[in-house]
Order: C-alpha cells, then sequence, then structure tokens
C-alpha cells in the first residue's frame, strides 16, 4: 500500500510536525500520470515548509494533512490518454514546487514533470533538479569564467559546493573551498578541491595571493560572506545564494569602500527557480539529457551524502525518520550532510 510523510501544520521541531501514513493508489486522470517516487532529499527548502517559513506550500494532501517533500525523481507507471510524450517507464523529476516527494507513489498533472533520460544512479537522478542543476547554473550563468580561473566558496563540504567543483574542472577552473574552523580539512567531501581553507584564515592567507579569483560563491551570508567578498579579485563577482547563518530578511554584512570602488565588485543574487524560468522546457530537457550523460560516463559523480532506506513496514522505522530530521534540523548550517529518503532498491 502507498505510504507518504505528510504534517497537519508547520511546527520548529519538525519531526513532531510529521508522521507516516498509508493511502489508497489512485487512477491518473486524461492529462495526469501515475508515477513512483524513486529517491528524494531532504533539502533546506523542506526544513523551511515544514517550520512554516517557506512562501510555497504543499500541493497534495492526505485526509487534510500535507505530503512533505520538493524535490526527488520518479519512474512513470501509466499514463491518462491525453498525456504525451511522457510513457510508462520515463524518469521524470519536478518542473514545478510542492509536488510532495516524500511518498511512494503520486498521481501528478503531467505538465508539473520533466522529463530526464535514464540514468543508472537514482541518488543522483534525486539531486538533479535541486543541487546538480543550481551547481551548473552557478558556473555556467554568473560570470563569463575561462581556464586558469578561480573560484572561491563558502561552505565546502555542501553537495552544491560538491558539484560546483566537479563543474568548474569540466571547465578548467579551478576552486578554493572555505569550511568552518573545526571541520576537518581532509573531510571525502573536500578531496576534489583544489584548495581547502578555514574561515578564520581568510582573507589574510599567502596562498590567495597571484591567484586570479573571479567568482566567489556564498551560501552563508554575514561575516562569513565578507570575508569572502574581500578574497575576489579586482572586477570580480560576488553571488549569494542562500544564508546558512540564519538571521532572516534583516541580516547583513559588512561592505568596505575598497570593495564596491576600487576592487570594482559585482554583487548578485542567485535563484536557481530564475536561471530555471530561463530556459525553455525543452532547452532543459537537453541539459538533464547532457547531465545524465556525464553522470553515465562518470565523468560527474555523486557527493558525499547519506541516504535512508525507505522501510515502513519495519517496528521504529518511523523513529529513525524523525531522529534523521533532528539531526538535519540541528546541524542545518555550514557543513552539514545532505540526506536522501531512498524508496526503491
Amino acid at each position: 500500500m502507498p505510504s507518504a510523510l505528510v504534517f497537519a501544520k508547520p511546527d520548529g521541531k519538525v519531526s513532531e510536525a510529521i508522521h507516516i501514513v498509508e493511502y489508497a493508489a489512485a487512477r491518473p486522470n486524461s492529462d495526469e500520470v501515475l508515477v513512483e517516487w524513486l529517491a528524494a532529499p531532504i533539502s533546506p527548502i523542506d526544513l523551511m515548509v515544514l517550520v512554516g517559513k517557506y512562501p510555497v506550500k504543499p500541493k497534495h494532501s492526505v485526509n487534510g494533512e500535507a505530503i512533505a517533500g520538493f524535490d526527488g525523481v520518479a519512474q512513470v507507471l501509466t499514463c491518462g490518454d491525453q498525456v504525451e510524450p511522457l510513457k510508462p517507464g520515463d524518469l521524470v523529476v519536478p518542473n514545478a514546487l510542492g509536488l510532495g516527494t516524500w511518498r511512494t507513489s503520486a498521481v501528478l498533472n503531467a505538465k508539473d514533470l520533466l522529463r530526464i533520460p535514464t540514468v543508472t544512479d537514482v541518488v543522483m537522478a534525486a539531486l538533479l533538479k535541486g543541487a546538480i542543476l543550481p551547481a551548473y547554473f552557478l558556473v555556467e550563468d554568473m560570470r563569463t569564467l575561462r581556464p586558469g580561473d578561480w573560484i572561491i566558496q563558502n561552505a565546502g563540504t555542501g553537495v552544491i559546493s560538491q558539484l560546483v567543483v566537479q563543474f568548474a574542472h569540466l571547465r578548467g577552473v579551478k576552486v578554493i573551498s572555505v569550511v568552518r574552523d573545526r571541520q576537518d580539512v581532509h573531510l571525502p567531501a573536500l578531496q576534489n578541491a583544489d584548495i581547502v581553507l578555514r574561515e578564520p584564515e581568510l582573507p589574510a592567507t599567502d596562498v590567495l595571493h597571484g591567484k586570479r579569483i573571479v567568482l566567489g560563491l556564498d551560501s552563508v551570508f554575514g561575516a562569513a560572506a565578507a570575508k569572502l567578498a574581500n578574497c575576489i579579485s579586482n572586477h570580480g563577482t560576488f553571488v549569494n545564494y542562500g544564508q546558512l547563518s540564519g538571521g532572516g530578511p534583516s541580516a547583513s554584512m559588512t561592505l568596505n569602500h575598497r570593495l564596491l570602488f576600487f576592487d570594482r565588485l559585482t554583487f548578485r543574487s542567485f535563484r536557481g527557480t530564475e536561471q530555471t524560468a530561463s530556459r525553455s522546457k525543452e532547452e532543459l530537457e537537453d541539459l538533464c539529457a547532457w547531465l545524465t550523460h556525464l553522470i553515465d560516463e562518470g565523468m560527474l559523480t555523486r557527493p558525499e551524502i547519506d541516504v535512508l532506506e525507505w522501510a515502513p513496514q519495519i517496528e521504529g522505522f518511523e523513529r529513525r525518520v524523525h531522529d534523521t530530521l533532528d539531526r538535519v534540523q540541528d546541524s542545518a548550517a555550514v557543513g552539514s550532510r545532505k540526506t536522501l529518503l531512498k524508496f526503491q532498491a
């Protein structure tokens, strides 16, 4: 019987808001498809939804309780008679927010899904929309990069940061990954970075001298962002794409006059949804086809990630889910490992 993680209302402690329910299988209407979810990550957006701090709400529910999960990968089982070009066996990822991916199966409108080529690693497929595409956009869209350029980024052990390193290397660009003061600089998640630094070393470290650091990627904000900005070369670009330090809309970072006037840095914000919207559905499908090719050829490899196998029939499994959510929420800051729910073996 299908099962899902649902919540009745947001709660500051996400594990206390969510629980597992079973529900009856449904048949798709003419413009819908029945899919089985293969895997779905637990992402910062999901936590924001569960505590009531994200503006987009889940679109689907079971007995009045919202189904959690905004990202993942599914396989099409059956299609309504007006659905094309999707067909049974296709892999799909969300093309809309709030689809409720933390469940074993779903009936969804076909237009809310994006078809992707078959890929051997469903974990990587589940990361495609929420991590792989944003990492690609950060490297590809934020400024022109040339071989020999350098990127500096904080939250160096994060999934997007790990993927940024891989995309940068495909372009001949090198990466400096910055981690918190007490983090181990020899973690597996950091092994592909060209240089690993601890945050207190910035910006006064000799290792930065002579490097053309043209792009800074910040997902922390606050004091960490200011340190990052002070490492960027003249005419470079600073991009913020998150706020792992917390603080909300009123949080701030300090910019001195040198950065703006003498160094002439460009400051930008990044939203993955905007970069996605700037491309047609056909362009996105072509991009996903290329990315899945990189995955299957071993040119884009799985980042360090924890996988929780879905097994609600096992006693104590819901407690494991709660413990996982507690750990993710308590460590939802710089350097925490992403966790993924895997529904199918």
